[in-house]
């Protein structure tokens, strides 16, 4: 039987590293507990605290929400690097709702909310950005974007902190988003093929997604933005940074098949090691 009860505990040990190789894909943990400015906050898992970039008024947390306000303000930054990363693949996910009160005007800039940076705080720009807006009637026609009502927006992708849709086309969501409905949004950051990617309540990396192609820039942390009147009032919750989907997603997370290869190995040896202890007996 001490045999018998030493080989449970390495099958034990055996699944718990296994499941710490899950535990270390999660980059960034953020359920916004500190109630307060987000800013010099300390993140549930991250390299160091939440920055401010620029801006005021303050980004600012209540009951694990984190406010966009309406209009300009202040950028935040937490990184999920000490350096700018250039290869791999990264993404960022939160759950995000626009405020159904109060009407949005129309624009023809998209201002970014979300996305990744490179570098510093103090001397970085916006890699990758995501944003929604109403777009004006001149932005839907120009870059082929769905039109929508007063109770709706549009999301999108791009570079910089704001893009210009009568003008430069805009990698946009292919359906309008309800107001006052929370949706998971996805970014996704290949940094080895300088591209992004968009999710909006993926079920798996292979659900419905557009792209954005072309971009030369590394990535150090995410951020958060209050750039205009024209995205509406946001509430952001449950985010999540790291190198496995289904982590940023909220989904369950699906072991590789080496994981598999590996428990259903160490189950043989355990099998092997318990009938050759029975022969023995016998």
């Amino acid at each position: 039987m001490k045999i018998l009860h030493r080989l449970l505990v390495l099958y034990a040990i055996t699944v718990g590293f296994l499941t710490l190789e899950t535990i270390s894909a999660q980059t960034i943990e953020e359920d916004f507990p500190t109630d307060g400015v987000l800013s010099g906050s300390t993140p549930d898992a991250g390299i160091g605290d939440w920055t401010s970039i620029s801006g005021s008024p303050a980004l600012a947390v209540s009951s694990g929400i984190l406010t966009i306000a309406a209009g300009g303000g202040e950028s935040s930054q937490l990184n999920f690097n000490a350096s700018n990363l250039s290869s791999g693949t990264i993404y960022m996910g939160f759950n995000l709702e626009i405020d159904s009160s109060g009407s949005i005007s129309t624009s023809d800039s998209i201002q970014s909310i979300a996305g990744f940076r490179v570098g510093t705080a103090g001397s970085g720009t916006n890699a990758l950005s995501f944003g929604v807006f109403r777009p004006s009637g001149a932005a839907q026609s120009f870059s082929s974007i769905p039109t929508t009502s007063t109770s709706q927006v549009v999301a999108g992708i791009f570079t910089g902190s704001s893009l210009n849709a009568t003008s430069n086309n805009l990698s946009g969501w292919a359906t309008s988003i309800d107001r006052g409905t929370a949706s998971r949004i996805v970014i996704g950051f290949d940094l080895t093929n300088d591209s992004g990617t968009l999710w909006v309540n993926p079920t798996s990396s292979g659900s419905t997604s557009i792209t954005l192609s072309g971009i030369t820039s590394d990535a150090r942390g995410v951020f958060f933005r209050q750039g205009a009147a024209s995205h509406g009032q946001g509430f952001v919750d449950n985010l999540n940074v790291s190198v496995d989907f289904n982590i940023a997603a909220a989904l369950a997370a699906v072991p590789e098949p080496s994981t598999y290869a590996a428990i259903l190995g160490a189950m043989a040896l355990i099998g092997a090691l318990v009938v050759r202890r029975l022969n023995l007996v016998a």
